[in-house]
């Protein structure tokens, strides 16, 4: 071969390892809408520039017990119970967007139990400066909840490089109740 054939593989090669290499670092489009993620932990404030949230506790049961409702709520899994304060920053918000991933990466979205928008944190209107604490609730196993991570958004759909507050919830599972007792969601 010559130097001249030798030369043009040397350049092939370098410009396909540079496509490569440009195809692979390059942003997908799922990395471009995804929520920007704002890392906290269980008893800390998680700040976003629209809401703060701060995780205080984690209950998990087989039933629901929802003020002012009969009977108590049945689960084919258990009722996962997130106890959390919540304050707007800016202006009047409603959070939609309750998940919680296992570490095994299967995502439980927030229950929508009759009743529930009554009581919990997603039927509130929170308002700038005031305090608001309550629960959020996610039907899961409870065998799932060690390792997993709690995901708050303010939408729950359109909510491309929106903050995603993510919360571990711990190595450890949480004690299993028979009934979980809410209480109605108030300004602290």
């Amino acid at each position: 071969m010559t130097g001249r054939k030798l030369a043009n593989i040397g350049l092939t090669l370098a410009v396909l390892v540079t496509i490569v290499a440009l195809y692979r670092w390059t942003p997908t489009q799922k990395d471009i809408q995804d929520p920007t993620p704002v890392k906290g932990i269980v008893g800390r404030a998680v700040k976003t520039p629209r809401f703060d949230l701060t995780v205080n506790d984690v209950r998990v049961g087989k039933k629901l017990r929802i003020p002012n409702s009969t009977p108590d709520r049945d689960s084919l899994t258990d009722f996962v119970v997130v106890d959390a304060t919540v304050t707007a920053t800016r202006e009047p918000i409603h959070i939609l967007g309750v998940k919680i991933r296992s570490a095994d990466g299967v995502t439980y979205l927030g229950s929508n139990r009759s009743g529930l928008d009554q009581v919990d944190l997603t039927g509130s209107q929170f308002s700038p400066d005031i305090p608001v604490r309550g629960s959020f609730v996610v039907e899961m196993p409870a065998d799932k909840v060690p390792g997993a991570t709690f995901l708050v958004m303010e939408k729950s759909i359109l909510n491309d490089l929106e903050p995603q507050v993510t919360v571990p919830l711990g190595k450890d599972a949480p004690k299993l109740e028979d009934v979980v007792t809410l209480s109605t969601a108030s300004d602290t």
